[in-house]
């Protein structure tokens, strides 16, 4: 076959889209002629249209080049569209360059760009037409007869739709690089607002519009205290002792937690049907991967459907379809769903679980980190006693760490409805709390469900059953101070405080009473309400200095020197840093 002659390379281009005698292809050849003479023709061009009305490949080609071009600020006449395309490996879809040749020899005037644009714009809108008009024969055709309505109307308002975002973009801020433009800076609104005083969202956890990331392992409780903090921050209640605000609009897209276990939690919080405020919760959604363009075109048209200021993620890495290792993977989240969230004034909060190396942060990629404005760790510290801490800052603004302490009450397998929430620790707690103290042995057995009627055997047996080490006289101290108290509903850190508890009301909440911070738990009250009784003590050690209670000034049994008054008043012998580490014969 050496006697054939080949047809020239140059025609290539016409195997891969058929050039037509048509209005469509002259007046897109004229049109990207005309780009081709001058940027200004381009920018006029891209206000009116996009690549997606050009039907010819090779032409969308050209423009998307001379696009890019533009928009590094770089020549985009018709030799250094060639040389571009040439440098990607893709000349041979414009026919090894003859495409953009012929083109460049077309004298089109750049002014004419925006008219030609028009009238592609207008030939594009025809052929969506006749398209559609050829799928919806085809549906009333194919389907059937009880769902031929149904399935005309749905193609019907999606053409619809289409074209209305078509429209807008070519009236308003959207086509072409107009909508790109439209983030520029207004110097005078910028400078005249006063960004040093923002309102921190409840809690102070984030700001209005950030982003920031929960990690902790999977013991630590994140969902926990995140759906509480949303439960309080979308029903006006105070969250993590910070002062109540208006109803926050949260949006809680969750692919971790099942019905059951969601229903007990907020049962627990002291929710119900009528007590969600302006919560949206989506449970297993069927959102497109948040990497990927249409996953974020999912997420903020549901945020931007329900009014959402905050966004929960829970948990990041069931949401995501790249490899959580890859850099990649993190980054096209933030630019297919972060960024247009944030641009959209939307906060977001993302929960994510430590990585094998705990001291580490988040498993995955660290670029996991440089894409929110804060990192929180939630850690468990034992005893219900959590750390919450801030590991990375872009502003600095708010404080950096929480200790809390997560109250809960559990009777048989169920929690007890209104028991469960975080509070930030105070001093007090922090005195009373400490392992090892009948205090913290109290709050042990009282969140394990044991019944205060228990004497000490039994609960010396469920001490050795459940790894918990402590003393005998520990373990009897703890079931007097169980057994004497008036309510088995008083927080574990005030288990001397005897109140007179009011009935739920009829939605299954405790009354407070003035002062109170939960149900049973008093601060600073006075009047009616009874003195604190001692607790009971053992003797004090022979040789030691202590006193009897009762007298004006008791001593510390280790180290002789007094007491405080309000310390030796609640039973104690010794002060808190002189108590022995070793257990009490």
């Amino acid at each position: 076959m050496s006697n054939v002659r080949p047809f020239p390379a140059y025609e290539d281009y016409d195997d891969v889209e058929p050039r037509r005698a048509s209005l469509e292809d002259v007046a897109e050849q004229w049109l990207i002629a005309a780009i081709l003479d001058s940027p200004r023709g381009y920018a006029e061009a891209a206000e009116v249209i996009d690549r997606d009305d050009l039907t010819n490949h090779g032409y969308r080609l050209i423009w998307d080049t001379a696009g890019q071009l533009i928009a590094d600020q770089r020549e985009a006449h018709a030799l250094a569209v060639r040389f571009e395309i040439e440098r990607m490996g893709r000349l041979a879809e414009i026919g090894r360059g003859r495409l953009i040749d012929d083109l460049a020899a077309v004298a089109i005037p750049a002014g004419m760009a925006g008219k030609l644009a028009e009238k592609v714009a207008k030939l594009a809108r025809a052929w969506r037409a006749s398209a559609f008009a050829v799928r919806y024969r085809q549906a009333a055709t194919e389907s059937a007869a009880d769902e031929v309505d149904e399935v005309l109307a749905k193609l019907l308002a999606e053409h619809v739709e289409a074209e209305q975002l078509k429209a807008d973009r070519a009236t308003g801020p959207g086509g072409g690089p107009a909508h790109i433009l439209a983030a520029a800076l207004d110097w005078g609104p910028f400078f005249s607002t006063d960004y040093t005083n923002v309102q921190l969202l409840p809690g102070k956890l984030l700001a209005p519009g950030q982003q920031i990331a929960v990690v902790g392992d999977g013991k630590a409780g994140k969902s926990l205290f995140l759906q509480e903090w949303v439960w309080r921050a979308t029903t006006g209640q105070s969250a993590l002792g910070d002062a109540p605000q208006a109803p926050l609009r949260v949006l809680y897209i969750d692919a971790e937690n099942g019905h059951p276990e969601l229903q007990q939690r907020f049962r627990s919080f002291g929710a119900g049907p009528q007590t969600m405020g302006t919560l949206t919760y989506l449970s297993f959604p069927p959102i497109r991967p948040l990497d990927t363009p249409g996953g974020g075109q999912d997420l903020l048209a549901v945020a931007k459907a329900v009014g959402a200021q905050v966004v929960v993620i829970d948990t990041v890495s069931r949401f995501i379809g790249g490899e959580e290792n890859s850099a990649d993977t993190w980054l096209a989240l933030y630019r297919n769903t972060l960024m247009p969230l944030k641009a959209a004034g939307i906060a977001s909060i993302r929960l994510d679980h430590f990585g094998k190396d705990g001291e580490r942060g988040a498993r995955g990629s660290s670029a996991k980190t440089q894409d929110v404005d804060h990192v929180w760790e939630l850690r468990a510290q034992g005893g219900g006693i959590l750390s919450l801490k801030r590991t990375h800052s872009r502003t600095g603004v708010g404080p950096d760490e929480f200790t809390l302490i997560r109250h809960s009450r559990k009777i048989g397998d169920d929690w007890v409805a209104g028991a469960t929430r975080h509070a930030v620790m105070t001093h007090q707690d922090r005195a009373v709390l400490i392992e090892g103290t009948t205090e913290w042995l109290v709050d042990q057995l009282d969140r394990a469900g044991v019944d205060p009627a228990w004497g000490s055997p039994k609960v010396l047996g469920w001490c050795r059953e459940n790894g918990v080490r402590t003393a005998k006289a520990k373990v009897e101290e703890a079931v007097r101070v169980r057994k004497s108290r008036p309510s088995p509903d008083l927080p574990p850190h005030l288990p001397y405080s005897p109140v007179t508890q009011t009935p739920p009301d009829a939605r299954g909440v405790q009354d407070k009473l003035p002062g109170q911070t939960s149900p049973g738990e008093v601060g600073g009250m006075s009047g009616d309400v009874p003195a604190t009784p001692p607790s009971p003590r053992l003797p004090p050690k022979e040789g030691g200095g202590g006193s009897a209670p009762g007298e004006n000034k008791p001593i510390c049994d280790i180290c002789g020197h007094p007491l405080a008054p309000d310390w030796a008043a609640r039973g104690y012998t010794t002060h808190l840093l002189c108590q022995p580490d070793r257990d009490e014969p």
